[in-house]
Formats: structure tokens, C-alpha cells, sequence
């Protein structure tokens, strides 16, 4: 049998069955577990058996057999699906099933001819509309000519989002509760619309709040009972220069504040530092912070909330 032992990991589980030299390859050359400081023993020639062991632990929380067959199917399950950019990309085609949430096309440095290629394979694999974030008008004219999988491209130029569409717009579950997405000014809204696409994307409704920033209280303050309906799971704030608006925000709320910061303003607050240091230090309860600009980071937290 093959054993895998880690002391971080917390993991020492011992494997066989008849598929246990494809597993036990697999299992030795996975990195995420590889990473979690296991280690792999066995000879992965070996054939027949059982599963050995009853259970086992995997970061401190035992798992049955059936368990750690999931966890070990979910990391190194082979979808078949053929690599277009072998030595480029190594498409994670079963991040869905893993986290919940499906890779995403980061397009910033990416060429037309890789953004291409990596969507038609992403897409093979998604009941959902697969996205690539940061793609300039001019990269994505490129992309559309050439692009020639299954689908139909869409570009929303505020968010700079390429969407690939290969069935109808998903439809919002009844009864699934809203994530409010406010930007404390008109130029954060770029990064607020990252947000926006991404969760309705996911099927999560977003309800917008633009321009409410703390130079004019008064126009968030009157939305004090919409961004207090129990029909809220999470508020998400995008805002640059000082960056006040989530602590004010999460100070008149009960559920999750998911704070942004925009690369607006300037001198010391050039580049969205200031208003990650205001964020960070916020001293109001239940305020999570993601990276200046993460504006999808941020719809992919307030995703796992509404799923639970």
C-alpha cells in the first residue's frame, strides 16, 4: 500500500485497491499535497488489496475511507481534457469542485492567442460562463478574431472582462440572498463592475450602491434600510483616497463588510496604499480585506458566504 505522512498536514493514511499504482503516482506528484509537508512511501507497482486503514487524519480532522477517496479523487482526478498551452498553463479544470468557485482568467500580461486558447478549454469543463479579467479593448478585439470555440464572447469595457457564454445567462435561484456592492466614488465603479459581472456570473444578484463616500454622509446614511434588509448576506465597498467608507459601513451593519481598495487618489494615497492601510487597521468588527484591485477576490469571498 502506498502511505502518505505529514506532520503538518496531520496526515498518515495508508492506500490500496486496484487502481493503486495510477492513484500513487498521481498522489506523488500532486503539489497541493506535496505542500501541505506530506510525504509518500510504497511501492506504486503493487496491485490488488484493500484500502488500508479505517480512517485517517488530514489537517487535524479525521476522515473516513469514502472520505479521502473524495479528497484524493477532487486533487488528482484526470478530466481528460486536452492541455492547448502544455508548458504555459496548466488549466485547473476542477477548481470547482474543489473550492467552490472555477479558475478564472487573470488576462493582464496574457497574449490574445493564450487568453483564447485557455478560455475554449475552460469552457469544456463549466456549466458557467468562464471570465478573464484585465483585458484591454484592444486585446480583446484581438481575442474575438481569433477565438474559435464553443460559445459567444462578451466584453464589458468598465470592468475590462471578456465573459464566455456557452448556454443561456444563469439564472438567479429564487429566494438566494443579495450582495450589496458600493463604491464611495464614481471612479471606483471599475472595480466595483469586476465585482458585479463576477458574482452575477455565479448566479449571487448584486445590488449596486455608486458614489455614498464619507464626503457626503448623508447619501449612504439614507440607505440604512437597504443595506440593512435581512435579504443582505455580505456588503462589498470598493473605495480609494482615504478609504473610510467600509468601517463606516460595517459600524451600521450586522453581516460581513469585504473592503476594496482602489488605486485612486494621489500623492501619499497614489496606488490604493493609503486607503489599504485605513482598511486594515479598521477598528469596526467584521471588516475583510482583499488586495488594492481585487475586485474579483472580493466577489469570490462574498460567493463562498452566500453558499456557505
Amino acid at each position: 500500500s502506498l502511505v502518505l505522512r505529514g506532520a503538518r498536514a496531520g496526515l498518515n493514511y495508508a492506500i490500496g485497491g486496484a487502481n493503486f499504482g495510477r492513484i500513487a503516482m498521481k498522489l506523488r506528484g500532486s503539489r497541493p499535497l506535496r505542500a501541505m509537508g506530506c510525504s509518500f512511501s510504497g511501492n506504486a507497482g503493487c496491485g490488488g488489496g484493500e484500502v488500508g486503514g479505517r480512517e485517517g487524519k488530514f489537517g487535524g480532522i479525521r476522515l473516513n475511507e469514502a472520505a479521502l477517496a473524495d479528497l484524493v479523487g477532487v486533487v488528482c482526478e484526470d478530466t481528460g481534457v486536452e492541455n492547448p498551452l502544455e508548458g504555459v498553463a496548466e488549466l485547473d479544470h476542477n477548481r470547482r469542485e474543489r473550492t467552490n468557485f472555477p479558475e478564472v482568467v487573470f488576462g493582464e500580461t496574457k497574449t490574445p492567442s493564450q487568453i483564447s486558447s485557455i478560455l475554449s478549454s475552460l469552457s469544456s469543463t463549466s456549466s458557467l460562463p468562464v471570465l478573464a479579467t484585465r483585458v484591454s479593448p484592444e486585446i480583446f478585439a484581438e481575442v474575438q478574431r481569433i477565438y474559435q470555440g464553443p460559445g459567444s464572447l462578451e466584453y464589458n469595457e468598465t470592468a475590462k472582462m471578456i465573459i464566455l457564454r456557452t448556454s443561456d445567462p444563469p439564472q438567479i435561484p429564487p429566494n438566494r440572498k443579495t450582495v450589496i456592492v458600493c463604491t464611495a466614488g464614481t471612479t471606483d465603479i471599475p472595480i466595483a463592475e469586476e465585482v458585479s459581472q463576477t458574482l452575477l456570473s455565479s448566479r449571487i444578484p448584486p445590488l449596486r450602491i455608486y458614489d455614498c463616500g464619507v464626503a457626503g454622509l448623508h447619501r449612504i446614511l439614507k440607505k440604512i434600510p437597504i443595506i440593512t434588509s435581512p435579504d443582505v448576506a455580505c456588503i462589498i465597498v470598493c473605495a480609494g483616497m482615504d478609504g473610510a467608507l467600509p468601517s463606516v459601513i460595517s459600524g451600521l451593519v450586522k453581516v460581513p463588510v469585504i473592503a476594496v481598495p482602489t488605486s485612486v487618489g494621489y500623492g501619499y494615497g497614489s496606488g490604493g496604499n493609503a486607503a489599504l492601510g485605513t482598511m486594515l487597521n479598521s477598528c469596526s468588527p467584521g471588516v475583510c480585506v482583499v488586495n488594492i484591485d481585487n475586485g474579483f477576490g472580493a466577489a469570490s469571498v462574498a460567493y463562498k458566504i452566500v453558499k456557505g
